[in-house]
């Protein structure tokens, strides 16, 4: 596939737009108001993910079929972080659009266009994959997702543009995810991961305990992650007109609520790092998040609790 279908990170997240907007209902108004959010897949940069979670993030989107055959049914899930106030109720918001040969999101989601491929409200998304045109190679949907914890989502009154919508009364975030529809014997599937190990021990509990540290007693644990094979798939590159075979780096990214990684992501067969706990007692969240750079998508959470 041509480079430029991996431009875009895997998924990427950002804080909502603090606007004052109040709702109407209706799906066209929902679509039309988040294309102001994809706009803004179109112009970010890979930025390197922040491995402490400290407030409500969308840290993953993954879709089953990152890159399949038109005509799939492609189901999304969203990885959600929220470390201050677990329980509180989510508010969801899926738009998929088609975009088109601009690969302008903004253009893509514009109902008018009809360019929109999928609206969903539930904390599972699905969409089927488009057609392609005739002399198409591939056909790229954007899947932005709007989460809500906490609040109500509030939209333009005047089922406009003017405005993009804002969680009200609660924290909000947004993601944005690219899904690939093309016909290939070279398809992209997510890696996986098959077990993770700390400080040399099993890590299959997705609850353990360990003694808590203070001061010089808090010494690095090192963390391992084992991915399953065939995570990293080969495939084939046009560039410059010329074929060339190329594999996946598939690398995992690390996040916690607490304490401190000496890296931010990990890469080859065996992605590893330190992580160093707090001081004290304190229940710590981890997510572990794998990519291959091409779309693909795995995770497992884990959780310590230092007595």
């Amino acid at each position: 596939m041509p480079a430029l279908g991996y431009l875009l990170a895997p998924a990427m997240t950002t804080s909502f737009p603090s606007q004052s907007i109040r709702t109407k209902a209706g799906r066209t108004t929902l679509a039309a108001a988040l294309a102001a959010w994809a706009s803004v897949a179109g112009c970010a940069g890979d930025m390197a993910p922040q491995s402490l979670v400290e407030r409500f993030r969308i840290i993953a989107v993954r879709a089953d079929v990152p890159d399949g055959p038109p005509g799939t049914t492609v189901a999304l899930e969203a990885l959600v972080a929220d470390p201050e106030g677990e329980g509180r109720a989510l508010s969801w918001l899926w738009v998929a659009c088609r975009l088109g040969p601009s690969l302008d999101p903004e253009a893509c989601a514009d109902p008018e266009r009809g360019g929109i491929v999928g609206i969903g409200m539930e904390p599972t998304f699905a969409f089927t994959s488009p057609p392609l045109a005739e002399g198409e190679i591939e056909a790229q949907v954007m899947v932005t997702l709007a989460v809500c914890a906490g609040g109500t989502f509030e939209l333009p009154r005047d089922g406009g543009t003017a405005g993009t919508p804002e969680c009200a009364g609660g924290d909000g975030a947004v993601a944005y995810k690219r899904v690939f529809s093309r016909e290939s014997d070279e398809l992209n599937h997510n890696p996986g991961l098959d077990g993770l190990t700390l400080d040399g021990t099993d890590w299959s509990d997705e609850t353990s305990e360990r003694a808590s540290c203070a001061g010089d007693s808090c010494e690095p644990v090192e963390i391992i992650a084992a991915l399953t094979e065939g995570s990293a798939e080969t495939w084939t590159e046009i560039a410059f007109g010329s074929p060339r075979q190329r594999t996946e780096e598939v690398y995992v990214s690390w996040f916690a609520t607490a304490g401190s990684f000496e890296r931010t992501r990990s890469g080859g067969e065996e992605p590893k790092v330190e992580w160093t706990p707090p001081e004290g007692a304190a229940t710590v969240d981890f997510w572990i998040v794998v990519h291959d750079g091409r779309g693909g998508t795995d995770w497992m959470t884990r959780r310590i609790e230092l007595r």
